[in-house]
C-alpha cells in the first residue's frame, strides 16, 4: 500500500508541476484526485500499523515522518477546495513521497511502542503534535511560494508560472492564517506532551533536550506571531522568518529522531 501511495504521490508531484506551466485545464484539475487516491492508500496502511501497534505508528523517525506526511495531505486536500494552490500542492506531494518512500524501505524495522507508553494521551499528545507541524509546513509552503512569486514580479517576468501563483496579499494572508490556527495546536501539543509524561513516569518536565527545542520552537513561533499580529512583520519578511522557523522545527526533529540528543523521544522512542 505504501508503494502505491508513493507511485501516486510521485506522480501527483508532476502534475502538480505540470499545472503550473500548462494552460491545460486537465492538468489543473487531475493532480488534487491523484494526490487523493495516495492518501486513501497511506491512510489504510497508518490504520493497518494503528492495529498493529495500538497507536500511532510513531516509533521511529520513518513513522513519525510518515505519519507527519499524512496529516499534511490531509490538511491540503481539505483545504484546495476552497482555496486552490496548485504551487503549494508542488511542495506537498513531494515531501508526501519521500515520507512514505523511507517509511517503505524500513519496513519490518519499525519500532513498537512499550506498552508502559500506550494510554489515551498518546493519540492525542501525538496528533496534536504532529498536526501543528504539519500546519507549520503549509505556512512554509506559501512562504515560499510568496518569494517566488515576489522575485518574478521584481524580474518583470512573463509567463503562464506568475499568472497561476496567487497574488501576494493572498499569500501572505494565508500565512498569517497557518501561523494563527499552527501555534495552538503546538501548545496543546506539548501541553498534552506533560500530561502523558506525568501518567507514564509521574512528572510533567525533566528539561530533556526535546522537550526544551520544544520550548524554543514555542517561543520563536509566539514571537513571530505576536510581530504579525501587531502588523510589524508582513510581507518578505514574514515570509522569511516563517521559513526560518520551519527550518528550526525541522532540525530540532532531526536532531533527536537521528541524532539521538532527545533522551526518551530520540532514536525508537515516541517523539
Amino acid at each position: 500500500m505504501l508503494l502505491v501511495a508513493a507511485f501516486c504521490y510521485v506522480a501527483a508531484s508532476f502534475s502538480f508541476s505540470r499545472s503550473l506551466s500548462s494552460t491545460e485545464q486537465p492538468a489543473t484539475r487531475i493532480a488534487p484526485w491523484v494526490l487523493a487516491v495516495g492518501f486513501a492508500m497511506h491512510t489504510l496502511d497508518l490504520l493497518r500499523e494503528f492495529s498493529i501497534g495500538g497507536g500511532p505508528p510513531v516509533g521511529s523517525f520513518a513513522g513519525g515522518f510518515s505519519f507527519f506526511a499524512w496529516l499534511l495531505v490531509a490538511l491540503y486536500l481539505a483545504l484546495q477546495s476552497r482555496l486552490p494552490l496548485a504551487a503549494a500542492g508542488a511542495i506537498v506531494a513531494p515531501v508526501a513521497f519521500i515520507a512514505v518512500l523511507i517509511d517503505a524501505l524500513q519496513g519490518s524495522n519499525d519500532v513498537a511502542i512499550p506498552q508502559a507508553l500506550r494510554s489515551p494521551w498518546l493519540p492525542v499528545h501525538v496528533t496534536l503534535a504532529f498536526l501543528g507541524n504539519a500546519v507549520f509546513a503549509l505556512a512554509f509552503a506559501v512562504s515560499a511560494v510568496y518569494l517566488l512569486q515576489e522575485n518574478l514580479l521584481k524580474t518583470h517576468r512573463s509567463g503562464t508560472l506568475i499568472r497561476r501563483l496567487p497574488a501576494l496579499e493572498r499569500l501572505d494572508r494565508l500565512n498569517h492564517v497557518f501561523l494563527v490556527w499552527g501555534f495552538p495546536l503546538l501548545t496543546l501539543g506539548i501541553v498534552t506532551g506533560g500530561v502523558w509524561s506525568m501518567n507514564a513516569w509521574g512528572h510533567f518536565w525533566s528539561w530533556e533536550p526535546r522537550e526544551v527545542l520544544a520550548v524554543l520552537t514555542w517561543l520563536l513561533y509566539a514571537g513571530l506571531l505576536q510581530l504579525r499580529m501587531l502588523g510589524d512583520l508582513r510581507g518578505r519578511r514574514a515570509a522569511h522568518w516563517t521559513i526560518a522557523a520551519f527550518a528550526f522545527l525541522i532540525v530540532s526533529y532531526l536532531a533527536v529522531n537521528i541524532l539521538g540528543i532527545g533522551g526518551r523521544h530520540g532514536l525508537g522512542q515516541v517523539g
